[in-house]
């Protein structure tokens, strides 16, 4: 068995990959010293990730805003190559920071238009809605770190 693992230290090159991720898990801190972890989709603005918690989760109440979070994404392919140097390459990024309430409107309309042409681009900005009960959150983020291990 052989593996190598790079730091990716380009911002550009890791931005680059949370935009082009549909989905990831956000692990969160509750109140009540237990973890909570959600696979989410997500949106990537301004180095923030922002997606939407459902407030009819029984979980829900114990969310402790302020907490730390993390959240993360990863990638896997297999790779055919002739000199077999490598069968696999696994990407991995991961965002450590604060989970916080969004609780301005007009960010709020932006994440939800942000969404919309992510997730659902065929579906009219006058027709879109977010149901009442999913709340958005932003992860704020304090560091983010990504790697790539290739192995065989």
């Amino acid at each position: 068995m052989k593996k190598q693992i790079t730091l990716i230290r380009d911002i550009k090159e890791i931005e680059k990959r949370l935009m082009q991720a549909q989905s990831g898990v956000l692990c969160i801190h509750l109140d009540n010293e237990k973890l909570m972890q959600i696979a989410c989709n997500f949106i990537y603005l301004d180095k923030n990730i922002y997606t939407y918690l459902d407030s009819t989760d029984e979980d829900y109440v114990h969310i402790k805003y302020g907490a730390m979070g993390i959240f993360s994404i990863s990638t896997s392919e297999k790779i055919n190559t002739i000199a077999k140097d490598f069968t696999y390459r696994l990407s991995y990024t991961t965002i450590n920071g604060e989970i916080k309430d969004v609780d301005d409107n007009k960010l709020r309309e932006q994440i939800a238009e942000l969404y919309r042409l992510k997730y659902s681009r065929s579906i009219d900005a006058n027709d879109y809605e977010v149901s009442e009960n999913l709340k958005p959150v932003i992860l704020d983020t304090k560091e983010i770190k990504s790697l790539i291990e290739e192995g065989m």
